[in-house]
């Protein structure tokens, strides 16, 4: 089974994010990808994280018409900080035949070298990405993964936009009482506004 992998905050998960795992499902035809929101992200910080159980459920409620799409709760299990290496190492144990597929952004790409054990992350999974609008950005994609040995036949690039539309714009949308109707699915806003999410 070909399986991807997309692990981020989702604080809150958006349209982007799912437009982005739907291009990535169509193009590389995975059978599955598993959405894994991050306990404690190692590599960025947010001014208001949402609490675990209300990530997992807007992104739960956010996939939920995609049988393809699945929301894990395996970081969670884990105390410290979220790392990849350890995720993918449990993903591996627990499905010995799948093919795995890491999903990370450009920028992420571009730094990949720094993760925990990237490694030894590469050895067990297809590192995917795409540019988010220029050539020149793919370019620098490119000849990162050139210079990088590990990454030999262990990358793919794809050739789709990313949209361009970020969680931190979305808190700060509703931190001032601003329409995000157009942003997330219906049920992800009305969670958010129900629970009273990054008012403060």
């Amino acid at each position: 089974m070909k399986t991807g992998i997309f692990g981020g905050a989702f604080n809150p998960i958006h349209k982007g994010h799912l437009a982005l795992a739907e291009n990535y499902y169509k193009s590389l035809g995975l059978d599955r990808i598993f959405f894994i929101p991050t306990s404690l992200p190692p590599h960025k910080t947010s001014e208001y994280l949402a609490p675990a159980e209300d990530r997992l459920n807007m992104a739960r409620i956010a996939t939920a018409q995609n049988p393809a799409f699945v929301v894990s709760d395996i970081e969670f299990d884990r105390q410290g900080k979220s790392y990849t290496y350890d995720t993918v190492m449990q993903l591996k144990a627990d499905f010995p035949e799948d093919e795995f597929f890491l999903i990370i952004g450009a920028d992420q790409f571009l730094t990949f070298h720094e993760w925990y054990r990237y490694e030894d992350i590469l050895d067990m999974v297809t590192l995917c990405t795409s540019a988010r609008e220029s050539e020149q950005e793919k370019r620098k994609l490119y000849e990162y993964a050139a210079k990088c040995d590990k990454m030999r036949g262990r990358y793919y690039i794809a050739n789709y936009p990313v949209i361009r539309l970020s969680s931190s714009q979305i808190r700060e949308k509703v931190k001032n009482k601003e329409d995000i109707s157009h942003l997330v699915p219906y049920g992800v806003e009305k969670y958010i506004l129900e629970k009273g999410l990054y008012i403060v």
